[in-house]
């Protein structure tokens, strides 16, 4: 970090460094599942959202666990291996992950163990120039795949909503390394304004126990139309099939009221209205441009120009990136 500098200057340093370079976000956890045991791919295939069949080593797709209507569970990346499949969760999440797929793989014969290991995320417009300098294979790092470094394993994607590259294992001597590479340690604060900028749905906010993949946006990426039944697919083909969904993912910027972090998630009504029509799910004050945040909004209204309101601020729907 940068010593005399101000909350709000410092943030703004951080966001020009992640536009012009390559940041470091050290993950106290970083978020690894391992799945092992006989068949283990094939019992992924039949309970995850993705095709993952033809998954060759260090190839990685996104998927998505959901419930039997077809609701969030969770989402990760997925890593084919011999012995094992890793899946590579949000910062965090790795004990929920291997927790709530353990429950569906019950009547197999395979585990789930979550890796409490430590890493690094490298974020920002020059995330693969500074990812060479840990990977011995930077052209399966930018392909979203996986690979070995003398202290872990990289993986060409990160899961916190902007793209990178994750290192989970040892984080010291990958810190040097990067830093040496020209990237700078930038807060999560930048990185969650990176996300919010370009509309990345987020497990926790956007995506929970109530969301259908296609009103955030992800089903093109982490679901398979074409591949055999999985838990949730009536849902998700009928929808496909038949209709879409009655709200949808958008942006908001903040127009008027209180610059204080909001309550999330906050209801918010249109113009006229009293019944909430939309609710907040993210929500971050960018230093030069002011609050802006995510919303999941009635479809009939997600058009840019929207206002949309609480009791202590008023949004605007804009299209991404908000800035």
């Amino acid at each position: 970090m940068l010593c005399g500098m101000g909350a709000a200057d410092r943030l703004e340093s951080e966001l020009a460094a992640l536009d012009g370079g390559a940041g470091v976000v050290p993950l106290p956890e970083a978020g690894l599942v391992r799945v092992s045991g006989p068949g283990h791919l094939d019992v992924l295939q039949r309970v995850l959202s993705q095709d993952l069949t033809g998954l060759g080593p260090g190839q990685g797709r996104l998927a998505l666990l959901l419930t039997p209507k077809g609701q969030f569970r969770a989402v990760s990346a997925v890593f084919a291996g011999a012995g094992e499949t890793l899946l590579l969760a949000p910062p965090g999440r790795a004990a929920e992950l291997a927790d709530v797929l353990s429950k569906f793989l019950l009547l197999s014969r395979c585990s789930t163990t979550a890796v409490e290991e430590p890493g690094v995320a490298v974020v920002g417009a020059g995330w693969l120039d500074a990812a060479t300098a840990v990977s011995a294979d930077p052209a399966v790092v930018a392909e979203g795949g996986l690979t070995a470094t003398p202290d872990g394993l990289l993986f060409g994607r990160t899961m916190l909503g902007v793209a990178g590259a994750t290192v989970v294992g040892p984080k010291d001597a990958t810190e040097r390394a990067l830093r040496a590479a020209g990237a700078r340690e930038v807060s999560r604060e930048a990185v969650e304004l990176l996300r919010i900028r370009h509309g990345a749905p987020a497990w926790g906010r956007e995506l929970t126990g109530t969301t259908l993949p296609p009103e955030v946006g992800i089903e093109a990426d982490t679901i398979s139309y074409t591949k055999g039944c999985y838990i949730g697919q009536e849902t998700i083909a009928r929808m496909a099939t038949y209709g879409h969904p009655t709200r949808t993912l958008a942006g908001l910027r903040q127009v008027a009221g209180t610059p204080d972090r909001p309550e999330l998630p906050l209801p918010l009504t249109a113009a006229g209205e009293d019944r909430p029509r939309a609710t907040l799910t993210s929500w971050g004050r960018h230093p030069r441009h002011g609050g802006a945040g995510l919303a999941l909004v009635r479809r009939e209204l997600a058009v840019p120009g929207t206002r949309l309101s609480a009791p202590d601020r008023a949004f605007e729907i804009a299209p991404f990136p908000l800035w």
